[in-house]
């Protein structure tokens, strides 16, 4: 019997189990109290028994593809004082009156709302609830502060949309555990100055390190708000930058490609006196779909020498022909290709090692400078713009991972990563309007072991590891 009761996690001690049944995927159990002598609360005259009253709830727990329903037996006492003829039902702690459910069930809903692939509605077809209920219920008992700021911190930007003056939220990370520290409705400077300065100075000032990208007024949050730290730009958004640049450049060559093969087939129609349909160019081709040759990182491309029949070209070909082919389309492509990693193997070699990535990085720009080429003079420009926040990003630190300590280098990976998860949020629950609810729900799913403000006692909270084991 307590073996039952504890594992349908019914609080009351005074519980039996009559019946257990199942019909297909529909399991109910009968649940009534001891039988013990009753007295009137009001006068302390006995009360006899009036009959059983059953009551049918649902109990979501442990359900292994079955609808769970307790039946509930409750008496109805009545005091045999014919002056009082006080009233009183049996009551149950696991439920509360003129309740459908149980109290397990909240618990449920809050904690399916820890995964990120649920949306309200699916949490209520879960539980056979509706929407509304359930956030009502999440709203109730989720209400997440700010996390203190620790000595290196992750700053960047996600599209939200939800109203004018909330469409680019402002999330901010913990570069040592992951979790995002709070996020911001927008990263408009009436919002976040306001946000900054209410933080103690003596917190702001245990802050060493902020990590970025290159948008302006995230690198000036230095000298605004965190007088002993440095700014530091990811060294993903520098490549990124190059590889946009590039993109940018074969999409051009496309363009004018593609205006000469329509030239062309409107000269033959013309001749022909009727449409004639011309076959993809090799120009075109190549640059389509082997662009990755020229934007993929050298180190990571895997040069296959093997033969392989290439369909557009009816002919035997492998990983240089492609390489050869592409760079005869426009030979300034190869002298890009050469000149972006350049940058690639100086920002790979020198993870750990600032004071020498500083010095190279000058003769870079130098060379950058001196290449004449339009492309790498703005990026030379950019790094002399950027250079000591760059130079920051080759700083390694310790990091506490799973059963293991590491160095990792500081960079702006993780903030992106978390960034994906607030688009997925926003993208399965099909748009937020309140931000305040679209802010915990993202905060309660990421953070590792959130606090919950609006639960009084800490059997939430207990409930949640136990669901996670």
């Amino acid at each position: 019997m307590y073996n039952i009761t504890d594992l349908l996690n019914l609080e009351d001690t005074n519980l039996n189990v009559t019946s257990i049944i199942s019909e297909g995927t529909v399991k109910t159990i009968t649940i009534e109290t001891d039988v013990t002598s009753h007295y009137c609360p009001c006068c302390g005259f006995r009360m006899h028994s009036r009959g059983i009253r059953q009551r049918k709830i649902s109990h979501p727990i442990l359900q292994d593809g079955c609808s769970l329903f307790l039946l509930l037996k409750q008496r109805r006492w009545r005091c045999t004082n014919n002056d009082c003829r006080y009233e009183i039902n049996d009551s149950f702690r696991f439920v509360d009156k003129r309740r459908r459910s149980t109290n397990a069930t909240d618990m449920l809903i809050i904690s399916s709302f820890r995964e990120l692939s649920y949306s309200a509605a699916d949490i209520a077809r879960k539980f056979k609830t509706s929407d509304t209920h359930v956030l009502d219920v999440f709203d109730r008992y989720v209400r997440l502060d700010r996390l203190p700021l620790t000595d290196i911190i992750s700053v960047d930007e996600v599209y939200t949309d939800m109203a004018d003056d909330c469409k680019y939220a402002l999330v901010i990370q913990d570069f040592y555990t992951g979790d995002p520290i709070d996020i911001i409705r927008s990263r408009r400077t009436n919002v976040t100055e306001p946000y900054f300065t209410s933080i103690p100075r003596e917190e702001r000032c245990k802050v060493k390190y902020l990590l970025s990208d290159m948008y302006n007024p995230y690198i000036a949050y230095v000298d605004k708000y965190f007088p002993n730290a440095v700014p530091v730009v990811d060294s993903f958004h520098v490549i990124q930058w190059v590889n946009r640049s590039l993109d940018n450049y074969i999409r051009n060559l496309e363009k004018r490609f593609r205006q000469r093969d329509r030239e062309l087939q409107a000269q033959k129609s013309a001749d022909a006196g009727h449409p004639v349909t011309l076959p993809e160019s090799d120009e075109l081709y190549m640059l389509r779909k082997y662009r990755w040759i020229i934007l993929m990182n050298q180190d990571n491309i895997w040069y296959h020498s093997d033969l392989r029949m290439d369909r557009h070209f009816h002919c035997m070909m492998n990983t240089y022909d492609y390489e050869e082919r592409l760079f005869r389309i426009d030979q300034r492509l190869e002298r890009l290709r050469d000149l972006k990693e350049l940058y690639v193997q100086f920002n790979s070699r020198n993870a750990g090692r600032p004071l020498s990535a500083a010095e190279e990085l000058d003769d870079l720009i130098a060379q950058y400078f001196y290449s004449n080429d339009g492309i790498f003079v703005s990026f030379a420009q950019l790094l002399v713009r950027y250079k000591e926040p760059i130079i920051n990003s080759f700083v390694m630190v310790e990091k506490q991972g799973p059963g293991k300590i590491y160095n990792s280098r500081l960079s702006n990976g993780p903030i992106e990563a978390l960034n994906r998860k607030v688009k997925d949020l926003k993208r399965l629950g099909r748009g937020f309007r309140n931000f305040e609810h679209f802010r915990n729900r993202f905060l309660f799913a990421t953070r590792n072991n959130p606090t919950l403000d609006g639960v009084e006692d800490n059997d939430l909270v207990q409930y949640f590891e136990e669901d996670d084991e």
